[in-house]
């Protein structure tokens, strides 16, 4: 066997002829309007294929009319939203992890410590929506440390202008100090000799009359604490005092704001009983009225059955054809409609008196609990209030006694405090006079033990200086004429110690500064970033919201509203037109009893958005179309497929297809439903038009004026043409 390329060639006059089959099969397209798949939907109608469209649920009806009507674009569309939902929300997520990472780079050692706790407070939550926050804190923190770098400067600038002049009189002193050194301990030991000597007397004079002035006021300062000694305890009493008359003061208001709200509960739960009492009268002349309403529905049966009858048809019920005392309805009858409705209206009026119910006993059970409450608290009350209150207990008295008893109890605690209150403040007065005499006390033994030191230092000098005197006079005598006066000895090593201290000062500083500036620097940097990122990171967030919304409106996600993907929306929108255009044909086929609905409700989804459903004019109800019988369910099949077919039609931009064929499903219907089905097909025909059937029932056969029979035979199958 030798394969052949597929060749294929199109020549239109006056055009140029096309070759290829890639290019034949594009200007066929162009010239019909429509591929080959949408023609073999339009014109070939396989009743297997359409049983099971009508049968289907709604997510299988989906998928076949996603490949009818070519919707896939539209789930694909909603399927990329959410793609693009999720690259916006990381994106988010993302940016809040480096938002965070930039204020965690903040450094708050150079602020105060309120600033530097936010700071770390902030750090320590992690919250990216705080990062606004965090850019305002570190404003804060470059100018605190803006501020330090600036006064650590102006500190090393002092520091280095006082170095200097240290260093200038650390030369000089030095100088001195070379050529005093010998001299400074005789200078110093025959001057102390000689005051000593001449002032031994007086200093000592003098000393004495200041120690006994001074003991003196210790022993009268003795004598006044002494009697101010019992105060700080009387304080202390009367403090506990105040706190415990305060308690039982703040308790008491409890308890009458407590009374106050078990009145409240008490009123609410009576107005909840009497909500209750009246929902339940109204409940029992409701149901009365929808058991008269089915009585009379059920007396009426007859006459609802008998108004749809007409001559010669048979009757749904006996099936006779002859109707000779057709049942009569009343005037104002009730109908299965009006019963349902005030079924449904009965059924929720069940429900809230139930609900009526249920909050009436809450009520009442919640104003018990107060009440149970405020007694076994205020006897507590009562308790510890002791011989103060001789009066009934609590669950003893009415309300009203109950709270005449509380307020009279409020205005003795608050008349107690009073009397209290002053007495602490006099004993307040008390206490600061012993401490102030104690702070007075410390001072004078301070100055005593003063005196004491100055004594003995007096008495040392005195004696020091009669053992050295006589033979240092005579040389300091002779070497002051050549030295200058007396001079400090310890001069040079106490400027040498604070030229140390200036310079570790000013070391210290120095550090101070560059850890300032380099605060400055890093936080700088991250505010800088931080500011970039948040404002990439509310574009973000707005991206992000924007295809949320999308992708939930796309696929049936949104709060409070229908969830119907686009996609199905789409498919309901053809699938109604579709609905529409069978119930042309299937309505007059049954005459008049059905009618093809696509379930609608308030509830409808994406699962049941497509369910088909079949109005029973006989019966005034709405079924499911499965409950069809099997010739009910090819009529509503084939309609179903026309309805399909002229939809293609109207949207494949008006193509016109001349042909139809039809691919068995006529043995399940009966004579009548037969010849129906045969006379709808008859109407489709004729003119341009032309319908093909294929079927094995004899019946169908002798109404075809033209038909071509299949034989089978070993040579294979036989075609022959007959015209009647």
């Amino acid at each position: 066997m030798v394969k052949v390329p597929a060749k294929a060639e199109l020549i239109r006059e006056p055009d140029e002829p096309v070759s290829g089959a890639s290019a034949v099969t594009d200007a066929v397209v162009k010239l019909l309007g429509i591929d080959a798949r949408q023609f073999a939907q339009v014109s070939m109608l396989a009743q297997n294929d359409f049983t099971r469209l009508l049968n289907a649920p709604s997510a299988d009806r989906a998928a076949i009319l996603r490949q009818i009507f070519d919707t896939a674009d539209h789930q694909r569309l909603g399927q990329a939203a959410v793609e693009h939902a999720r690259k916006a929300d990381e994106e988010c997520k993302r940016l809040d992890d480096v938002l965070l990472m930039h204020v965690g780079t903040l450094i708050g050692d150079g602020a105060d410590e309120e600033t530097a706790a936010d700071l770390a407070e902030m750090q320590a939550e992690r919250d990216p929506f705080a990062a606004g926050a965090a850019a305002e804190l570190g404003r804060l923190l470059l100018e605190a440390d803006d501020a330090n770098e600036k006064r650590q400067t102006s500190v090393m600038n002092d520091l280095d202008e006082k170095i200097a002049r240290g260093d200038a009189g650390l030369k000089i002193a030095e100088e001195r100090a070379a050529r005093r050194r010998q001299l400074a301990g005789l200078v110093a030991e025959e001057q102390r000799a000689a005051d000593v000597e001449h002032q031994t007397d007086l200093i000592m004079t003098d000393l004495e009359k200041r120690t006994a002035s001074v003991k003196e006021n210790i022993a009268k300062n003795e004598a006044d604490r002494a009697a101010l000694s019992q105060a700080e305890a009387d304080l202390l009493k009367t403090d506990h005092r105040i706190e415990l008359a305060e308690g039982l003061s703040a308790d008491c208001r409890q308890l009458l704001q407590n009374l106050a709200d078990a009145d409240k509960a008490d009123e609410d739960a009576a107005a909840r009983q009497a909500e209750y009492v009246a929902a339940q009268a109204a409940l029992d002349s409701a149901e009365e009225e929808y058991s008269t309403m089915q009585r009379q529905l059920n007396a009426n049966r007859a006459g609802l059955l008998a108004k749809d009858l007409q001559k010669g048809k048979p009757c749904p019920v006996c099936g006779s054809t002859k109707h000779p005392k057709i049942a009569a309805l009343p005037k104002d009858h009730i109908t299965e409609k009006q019963l349902e409705e005030r079924e449904k209206a009965l059924t929720a009026q069940r429900r809230s008196t139930a609900a009526a119910s249920r909050t009436a006993g809450d009520a009442a059970a919640h104003a018990h609990e107060l009440r149970a409450a405020l007694q076994r608290d205020a006897d507590g009350f009562f308790a510890r209030r002791g011989d103060r209150y001789t009066g009934k207990p609590a669950d003893e008295l009415t309300p009203d006694e109950l709270k005449i008893a509380l307020t009279a109890q409020q205005t003795s605690l608050t008349e107690g405090l009073r009397g209290l209150q002053a007495d602490h403040l006099k004993l307040k007065q008390k206490t600061d006079r012993a401490r102030s005499l104690a702070k007075q006390a410390d001072l004078l033994n301070g100055q005593l033990a003063d005196l004491e030191k100055q004594r003995f230092a007096a008495t040392r000098r005195a004696a020091n200086a009669k053992a050295g005197h006589a033979a240092a006079s005579a040389r300091v005598q002779q070497m002051r004429e050549t030295m200058p006066k007396r001079d400090n000895p310890d001069a040079l090593t106490q400027l040498q110690d604070a030229l140390a201290r200036l310079r570790r000062d000013r070391a210290a500083a120095m550090a101070a500064r560059d850890a300032a500036v380099h605060r400055l620097h890093t936080n700088r940097a991250a505010i800088d970033a931080l500011q970039k990122t948040m404002r990439q990171s509310a574009a973000a967030r707005d991206k992000r919201a924007m295809w949320d919304n999308l992708s939930k409106t796309i696929n049936g996600n949104l709060t409070g509203k229908v969830k119907l993907p686009f996609e199905q929306y789409v498919q309901a929108f053809y699938f109604d037109g579709v609905v529409e255009a069978a119930n042309l044909r299937f309505t007059r086929m049954t005459d008049g009893q059905y009618r093809l609905l696509r379930r609608k409700s308030e509830a409808v989804g994406g699962k049941t958005a497509l369910d088909l459903d079949v109005f029973d004019a006989y019966t005034g109800k709405t079924r499911p179309v499965g409950s069809l019988s099997g010739g009910e369910s090819f009529m509503a099949a084939l309609c179903l497929a026309l309805g399909i077919s002229d939809t293609i039609q109207q949207n494949a931009g008006g193509v016109t297809i001349e042909t139809l064929f039809i691919d068995e499903g006529f043995g399940s219907l009966d004579a009548d439903a037969l010849e129906k089905a045969v006379d709808t097909l008859a109407g489709l025909a004729g003119g341009d038009k032309l319908i093909g059937v294929i079927s094995h029932v004899e019946a169908l056969q002798d109404r075809l004026t033209r038909q071509i029979h299949v034989t089978k035979t070993r040579a294979g199958s036989k075609a022959e043409i007959e015209i009647s």
